[in-house]
């Protein structure tokens, strides 16, 4: 029973536009139901240590596993404000600096650029948002704004996927203890580049980005000084977190609101705003925090009854190598969403901390994303909010991306080969 919620709930957040059920409903729905027949019919529940180790109580595991999906929950938090005081005094409108240049060609390589750095500070679908405004100031023709928003969302995932806060599903290996920020760094980086180089380099031959552009510059200096001012010390801040972690030793999510504090008290005491902390908190996008909790919820309930324990030995004798299963994960992710795909993977797999297998499902479930416009939470949130047809990313983009997603997950697959020389 609790195997059909899971899966009926999977299917309500996979095709909300269908269903015209929001996908937070779904999830949330789909976690209390799943705990609440566990607890009711009292059913068998387990612990995952290498092996699974009988439980008699379920709501003290329910409560374990309330406190790790808090984890991300409040790192979530801790990021969207820091980013919501960013965009409060301007520091995203200060970026448009960085796009002067005269031809269309350069100025791809500029957004693409910007979109794969930024994304791997401020996540992939903040740094879709945010460019997507600053393309709506810049690029006023609408069908050339669609084909830079394309390669946007190619880039902001590649950058989001060799960064520990750069991707809610990487931040997921992270917070798991699946990977460490060097080996992240190690591994992923250059696959995550040839991505976003070769999807770019693929583009820029298309003729819609042959001619010149023209972008007219803010002469507000005022406006652009304190604009970089906010921007430079929420970046570092959010930087600071992963360097906390591996310096010191302290939880993501504790750094995050170590970064957050500092952050408030800077704009409190310069800008004297004693309402800044409401004024955050109001900006907080609550429904993605309630997805999240919801989907790891329903994971969790799936993994204390041993069912993924089970799945994950049943792939192992099944699949020849587990290099084609994230291969297949990484298409699969541009199907369905990534966040429980990737939960899921976790609680399936038991290999050791920064093992390659951890390394590919970072790469795959964020850059195989951008396959299809619903594959990313960057895909949704440009189709949203530029209304791009489903069907014109899939004959325009997709292939782009496709190309990119097969470079880096060939690099993958040759980089132990470079290592032993």
């Amino acid at each position: 029973m609790v195997i059909l919620i899971f899966i009926f709930g999977y299917l309500l957040i996979t095709f909300e536009n269908l269903f015209s059920i929001n996908k937070v409903i779904s999830s949330i729905l789909m976690a209390t139901i799943c705990w609440s027949l566990i607890i009711f019919f009292n059913l068998p529940v387990y612990e995952l240590d290498q092996h699974l180790i009988p439980k008699e109580d379920p709501k003290h595991l329910l409560l374990f596993h309330l406190g790790k999906a808090s984890e991300i929950v409040f790192f979530l938090i801790g990021a969207m404000s820091i980013i919501a005081i960013i965009e409060k005094y301007s520091g995203f409108e200060a970026l448009k600096e960085l796009f002067f240049t005269s031809t269309k060609r350069k100025f791809l390589w500029i957004i693409s650029i910007i979109s794969f750095l930024l994304s791997a500070i401020i996540d992939n679908l903040t740094a879709t948002m945010v460019l997507i405004s600053l393309l709506r100031k810049t690029v006023s023709n609408y069908k050339d704004r669609l084909y830079y928003l394309g390669l946007i969302i190619i880039s902001a995932n590649a950058g989001g996927v060799w960064s520990p806060i750069g991707d809610i599903t990487t931040t997921m290996l992270w917070i798991s203890n699946k990977v460490t920020t060097i080996h992240l760094l190690k591994k992923i980086l250059i696959p995550s580049i040839l991505c976003m180089v070769i999807s770019t380099l693929i583009a820029s031959y298309m003729p819609i980005f042959n001619g010149s552009i023209q972008i007219e510059k803010n002469n507000n200096l005022d406006s652009l000084n304190r604009g970089f001012f906010m921007l430079k010390i929420g970046l570092f801040l959010m930087l600071l977190v992963p360097v906390l972690k591996t310096i010191i030793g302290i939880p993501p999510y504790m750094g995050m609101m170590f970064s957050l504090s500092i952050m408030l008290l800077i704009v409190s005491k310069k800008y004297r705003s004693k309402s800044i902390l409401n004024d955050t908190l109001k900006k907080i996008d609550i429904s993605s925090i309630l997805f999240f909790l919801g989907i790891l919820l329903s994971v969790s309930s799936l993994e204390s009854m041993g069912i993924l324990y089970t799945l994950s030995h049943w792939i192992n004798e099944t699949v020849y190598t587990w290099k084609i299963t994230t291969f297949l994960f990484g298409l699969i992710s541009s199907i369905i969403d990534n966040v429980p795909l990737v939960a899921a993977t976790i609680s399936m797999f038991s290999y050791p901390i920064n093992h390659d297998l951890w390394h590919f499902i970072a790469y795959v479930s964020g850059t195989g994303g951008s396959i299809f416009l619903i594959g990313s939470a960057a895909g949704v949130a440009a189709m949203s909010m530029e209304k791009i047809d489903f069907f014109w990313y899939l004959k325009k983009i997709s292939w782009i991306a496709l190309m990119g997603y097969i470079s880096g997950f060939i690099y993958l697959l040759i980089y132990p080969f470079f290592s032993l020389q």
